[in-house]
């Protein structure tokens, strides 16, 4: 039968297009009505305690069953595709009770669209949005194919086992001679004809709470096959499946789950992708042509959000940065003192005046919260300085907390921003900033005191000459994308209203139309270090 082959987007390298979305797509929070919490609590008391001892019984009957599959078989048996009756009758009963697991959980409603292709036209299959690992429901509709795992699920009891029974394909992140061997078995079986079942992959790497999908990993595509798409919606009123980074836990995920009446699921399977030339040489383009294709069909933005360690981060030009701004979480943490923004904004006179008294910059904890009149002797203040106290002498870093709050402040401009910063880290008012001082400027900017700014140096003339004047410093944020991007899709993104400003607490307050250094310039172009912003 003939593949069909979905529209590709056009890929113009270094022309990457951002798409962004509203809110962290790696947090998930569940807020439940008085109505609710009081549905949850009748229907948990009768429905959890029956689904979980059902639960437990199926995966106590499956246990047996993996293990019986390879009784008697010899390693070499065991590394190729299993078949007679250990593949028809066995995969069949495994099967059945798997559906039976998901429907005494509750997913009485499991719609299915699309045709799933066979081994032959597509022998992977791309699952996204991950979201929790209640997506293992794929697995029912897909026959229970092999999936590629991480290698720690292995040792998770009766669950590793499973793996096993399907003959999983299992990586260790972190270990690169066992990524470069997942890859050999994983080219192994999709040139195999049909004779191993499909691999079910799910290239997000990790869950999400399904309002973006996150930038999908090389690994499905580098062996430059066909691969079908499948999507996985909840149509539920009550999100009670996504299990991410922040937000419900796992035991959250099952008590709200399994006492709901039922949960409905939505398993799609679109046309099989076949990849290009030019793809099959590019699998960080197959992957993003594929990641914007199931993106167009969820209705969701396709980002450049993934997870680095373990941390969530996002690639903004050439760097990789926090999904959300140090200055942001700063924001969140003002909150919680009681004070929020306007203690900051009262105070940032007093702190710019700091900066440019001190020859170090620096204080202690104590005397910036003296500075923003918060409590130092809070745990909540502390929770908000301690991050900027970088240096083994404890001290705060007074140009970070400044620069990485006005990054983010649009009723400052960018270029009063720069100027600013400039004059903080143009050390001994020379008139020109050394490559090292530009790095340390992008970090206060970006709030990463520890980001490798090397990259996207090179775009500058630090890699001939090591002096960079405040006028080339402007330059750069109006003319180089990779520069100007880190304002319009980072730090100020399109569409964000500005906060409102707020007077100081002497009377002068800062506003987009009249906010500068005061004084006379000196002979540098900069103002003195030494004047006060009016």
């Amino acid at each position: 039968m003939e593949t069909s082959k979905l529209s590709r987007l056009e890929y113009k390298k270094g022309k990457d297009v951002i798409e962004t979305v509203n809110g962290n797509p790696f947090v998930h929070e569940l807020t439940l009505t008085n109505r609710q919490k009081v549905k949850v609590a009748l229907l948990g008391t009768v429905l959890f305690p029956v689904r979980m001892l059902l639960t437990v019984i199926i995966f106590l009957i499956l246990w047996p069953i993996s293990r019986l599959r390879f009784l008697g078989l010899s390693k070499e048996q065991v590394s190729q595709p299993i078949t007679g009756w250990r593949w028809w009758f066995l995969q069949a009963l495994a099967w059945t009770l798997c559906r039976v697991l998901f429907f005494v959980m509750g997913f009485m409603r499991v719609k299915v669209r699309g045709r799933m292709a066979p081994p032959t036209e597509a022998p992977i299959l791309v699952v996204a949005p991950h979201s929790s690992f209640l997506d293992s429901i794929v697995m029912v509709p897909c026959g229970l194919v092999t999936v590629m795992s991480r290698a720690e699920n292995l040792n998770i009891p009766i669950v590793g086992d499973l793996l096993r029974f399907n003959q999983s394909i299992v990586v260790s992140r972190q270990d690169p001679e066992s990524r470069r061997s997942c890859v050999e078995e994983l080219k192994k079986r999709v040139s195999a004809s049909g004779q191993w079942s499909q691999v079910l992959i799910f290239p997000e790497g990790t869950t999400t709470n399904g309002t973006a999908l996150i930038k999908f990993k090389a690994g499905a595509f580098i062996v430059g096959v066909p691969v079908q798409p499948v999507i996985i919606r909840y149509p539920n009123k009550l999100d009670t499946i996504r299990w991410t980074w922040k937000g419900i836990n796992i035991v959250q995920v099952l008590w709200y789950t399994l006492s709901q009446f039922y949960t409905s699921a939505e398993i799609e399977f679109l046309p099989v992708y076949t990849p290009t030339q030019e793809e099959k040489d590019n699998p960080a383009l197959f992957a993003s042509n594929v990641q914007k294709t199931m993106a167009r069909a969820l209705g969701v933005p396709a980002t450049e959000y993934e997870f680095e360690g373990r941390v969530p981060v996002t690639r903004v030009g050439l760097l990789k940065l926090p999904v959300q701004p140090g200055a942001r979480v700063t924001e969140k943490r003002l909150q919680k003192t009681g004070a929020g923004m306007q203690a900051v904004l009262n105070g940032m006179e007093g702190l710019v005046e700091e900066c440019c008294r001190l020859p170090a910059h620096r204080l202690t904890l104590e005397q910036c919260a003296k500075l923003l009149n918060l409590p130092a002797s809070q745990p909540d203040t502390h929770a908000l300085l301690t991050p900027y106290c970088q240096g083994s002498d404890g001290l705060l870093d007074l140009r970070e907390f400044v620069l990485g709050m006005l990054a983010v402040d649009k009723t400052w401009s960018i270029e009063r921003v720069l100027e600013l910063a400039f004059t903080f880290f143009d050390t001994g008012s020379k008139g020109w900033l050394s490559k090292g001082e530009f790095s340390r400027l992008l970090q206060a900017l970006l709030s990463c005191p520890e980001l490798d700014v090397a990259q996207i140096i090179e775009e500058t003339n630090l890699r001939d000459k090591y002096e960079l004047p405040l006028e080339e410093l402007q330059d750069l944020f109006k003319s180089k994308q990779n520069f100007k991007s880190l304002f319009t899709c980072y730090l100020r993104p399109e569409g964000e209203e500005p906060a409102k400003t707020t007077p100081f607490a002497n009377g002068r307050g800062h506003a987009s139309n009249g906010v500068g250094l005061a004084g006379k310039a000196t002979s540098n172009g900069t103002a003195s270090p030494n004047k006060k912003w009016d």
